[in-house]
């Protein structure tokens, strides 16, 4: 009963005809508590409060609504502080000659619901060109961000060819930023050009400022992507997408339609396009439904998902569990084979820095990796047994 009130307050948000679900929800007998805790793990305690608040409020505890407009103010204060820490790093990038790309975060809240404080997000993503990601990178650290790795500019160029972006922690501020040079992880297929999301870009005015990011249709292929690598497993970014769609009636079907073929990401659009269709009641046109329709692998892993959507339990310290549906939806033996290469074999900076090579050792360190993860995970199950169980009585 919690989580159809979620999810009729994340319909109502796109549809205020569909306020008539959440008076219906509140109706029956609900745990409030693990209603907040279910919408803050799928990314809309925003989206819940708000909707709440607006159509059921009266029918809501006391203490509840009170914990509720706390929350939603500690969300709404946070999200302006994570803002203002955006415009901050812009202007920095900015007056060093970087030109950068926002998307996620603050931006797509403004995008999408004109309110900074209906979209749930925890960190800040930028896409700089590649060749800018080291400039950024030493930008960032003398304004006190740490990133996850301290690389020598040799280290840093490797890592580059490998991965597609670093996290930065301003640990005084509590403010993660990640430095985007690419969209995905080279090596697969589906890997757009790094070039791709420059070639068309929109603006998003926040606080008077223009922000520059993604396209509509560029935004619908990264918003699909991002959902595929994390399995499908938070409704706000469904509901997000359906925004999108919503807000965008301009789209172009057909450049998605050209781009989804030529970078082999058909089938994870085709997934995420059927979850909003069944979940968010979106009406896509003729053609497109037709395309989503047209694959009865997508269909079978949209059911998948939906299932698990639907009938688990998504708390916010819950991690996302390990699922095959990322690999499913690989149109590619190639790309399927080469996701467990990158997940098991391709050496990081962990190996790296436990064994320091030079570069003509460098094929060594693939069982270094083989062998560390190995005796992480056997460290992690002997630890288990290790552990007393508790009996619950």
């Amino acid at each position: 009963m919690e989580l159809q009130l979620v999810l009729a307050c994340a319909r109502a948000q796109l549809n205020p005809a569909a306020a008539e679900e959440i008076a219906s929800a509140s109706g029956q007998p609900l745990d409030w508590l693990k209603a907040i805790d279910l919408a803050s793990g799928h990314r809309l305690s925003p989206v819940l409060i708000s909707q709440v608040q607006q159509h059921v409020a009266a029918r809501v505890p006391e203490r509840v609504r009170l914990c509720l407009i706390e929350r939603f103010r500690a969300h709404t204060i946070r999200n302006f502080e994570l803002t203002r820490e955006l415009l901050d790093i812009l202007s920095l990038l900015e007056k060093s000659g970087v030109d950068a790309l926002a998307f996620k975060g603050p931006v797509l809240a403004q995008q999408l619901y004109g309110d900074l404080s209906l979209r749930e997000f925890l960190d800040l993503d930028i896409l700089v060109p590649p060749s800018d990601a080291w400039t950024v990178i030493a930008l960032l650290s003398a304004k006190g961000f740490e990133p996850n790795f301290i690389l020598t500019r040799r280290q840093f160029a490797r890592y580059q060819r490998s991965r597609f972006d670093m996290g930065l922690y301003h640990p005084a501020r509590r403010v993660l930023v990640e430095v985007h040079w690419a969209l995905v992880s080279p090596g697969y297929t589906f890997s757009p050009a790094a070039e791709m999301a420059w070639e068309s870009v929109q603006s998003v005015s926040i606080a008077g400022r223009s922000i520059k990011t993604f396209s509509s249709e560029n935004q619908l292929l990264c918003s699909c992507l991002n959902q595929a690598k994390h399995n499908w497993w938070r409704l706000g970014w469904l509901m997000d997408l359906a925004a999108l769609i919503h807000r965008s009636p301009a789209m172009d079907w057909q450049q998605i339609q050209n781009r989804a073929g030529s970078f082999g990401t058909a089938r994870m659009i085709r997934v995420s396009l059927r979850l909003v269709q069944r979940l968010f009641q979106v009406t896509l046109p003729g053609k497109i439904t037709e395309w989503v329709a047209d694959d009865a692998c997508s269909i079978k892993i949209a059911e998948r998902i939906l299932k698990r959507l639907l009938l688990v339990d998504t708390r916010a310290e819950q991690p996302a569990p390990l699922d095959p549906l990322f690999r499913a939806s690989m149109e590619s033996l190639a790309d399927r084979a080469f996701y467990w290469f990158d997940n098991a074999l391709r050496p990081t900076p962990l190996e790296w820095a436990l064994l320091p090579l030079p570069d003509r050792l460098y094929p060594l360190y693939y069982p270094i990796r083989v062998g560390r993860l190995l005796c992480k995970h056997t460290a992690g199950r002997l630890l288990a047994r290790r552990t007393p169980r508790v009996a619950v009585s």
